[in-house]
């Protein structure tokens, strides 16, 4: 059956903008979508005087109009409010998810968008809670998503439903494709062994739902295609400090499970390509290497092997725990990426590390860079 997504919240914070916004996202992706608003007013959506408010009003219980762009249909309600389920059975054939606003009873998953100032209790809905949007006071452990952030929130619906209707390892396959093409823009080589490399280094910690853990953090060591389909895969980010970035311009990341302690690192091996030309050799190289990257075993196309990674404490995850002025520029600097120098704390540009060049305001070289 079609799948449900309740977005709940409370009138006036927004529902509708965002819905519109994910509901584009979720399209361009190639979802076909319903959307049901529930109204706790009465609602007449047939004008008085139209040849379909005349057919009701003479006693037809269901009407029908039919246009070359439109099919309105209107129906009597005549033994109370239909249920979700009821008017989910009722859905045309393709539609592969529907999107509900209003429907604060029942079961199905949902996001609770927050408004600016109240906010209501998520334990006073049923259901699974897939994630919260906007502000949010205490604790909780629901993925949070800004409340500008509608392909964040797409992007998560699109999660959610690969799961659900994934009931083979190639149907979820290709779920997290989709996902990734949406979220880089196309799908190539690098992002399917992006995918599988994130799958497998994911499994290999233990961790099965990796974007509803808190336990995982992935080094990745190149700024291509694949580092966008990890964080697709992984839900790992920089700004939650839970992607971390080192430049050794390899496609291999390192997964690390922080409640074990146990971590792999996977490596894209250097001759897949050949690989992916020796099993498909009437293709042309990127079509052989998209159905090799697909469909070859992971041991084909990846180097695994256990490690041992530090996460120190100003690395981890949450707001910073120091921060100190540099003596020489006075710029501000977090989490302990300072240098320590003679007369007092250094930023690492001051210290001799810079990536640029300081320009002063004639255009003269201000400061050189030691990179």
């Amino acid at each position: 059956m079609t799948q449900v997504i309740r977005i709940i919240g409370r009138s006036g914070s927004g529902k509708t903008t965002l819905l519109c916004e994910v509901v584009r996202f979720l399209a361009d992706a190639g979802l076909r979508i319903a959307v049901f608003k529930h109204a706790h007013h009465r609602v007449d959506l047939d004008r008085k005087g139209k040849d379909s408010f005349r057919f009701a009003e003479a006693g037809a219980a269901f009407v029908t109009v039919v246009s070359p762009e439109k099919v309105a249909a209107f129906e009597a309600v005549t033994s109370g409010e239909p249920t979700l389920e009821e008017l989910q059975a009722r859905v045309p054939a393709g539609i592969v998810l529907i999107l509900t606003v209003g429907f604060h009873a029942g079961e199905p998953p949902y996001f609770l968008l927050l408004g600016a100032e109240t906010e209501p209790d998520e334990r006073a809905h049923h259901g699974e809670l897939l994630g919260v949007i906007g502000r949010r006071t205490g604790s909780g452990t629901a993925a949070m998503f800004d409340r500008a952030d509608a392909a964040g929130v797409a992007r998560a619906i699109l999660a959610h439903v690969g799961r659900r209707a994934a009931a083979t390892p190639d149907e979820r396959l290709n779920a997290l494709l989709r996902e990734a093409k949406a979220y880089h823009g196309h799908l190539c080589p690098g992002q399917l062994l992006g995918v599988r490399l994130a799958v497998l280094g994911c499994r290999a910690v233990g961790i099965e739902e990796p974007r509803t853990s808190k336990k995982l953090i992935v080094w990745v060591e190149t700024d291509r295609c694949g580092t966008d389909a990890v964080q697709t895969v992984t839900g790992c980010k920089l700004g939650k400090r839970s992607l971390k970035f080192v430049d050794n311009g390899k496609l291999a990341a390192t997964f690390l499970n922080t409640e074990t302690g146990e971590a792999v690192r996977v490596l894209a091996r250097a001759d897949s390509r050949e690989k992916a030309a020796a099993a498909y050799p009437n293709l042309e190289r990127h079509a052989a290497q998209m159905e090799a990257y697909r469909l070859l075993p992971d041991e084909a196309l990846f180097a695994t092997e256990p490690v041992q990674v530090t996460l120190g404490e100003l690395d981890r995850p949450g707001k910073p725990q120091i921060r100190v002025t540099c003596t020489a520029c006075g710029e501000e600097v977090s989490d302990g990426r300072h240098v320590q120098g003679d007369d007092g704390p250094l930023c690492r540009s001051c210290a001799g590390g810079a990536y640029y060049v300081a320009l002063g305001s004639s255009g003269d070289v201000k400061s050189e860079a030691r990179w």
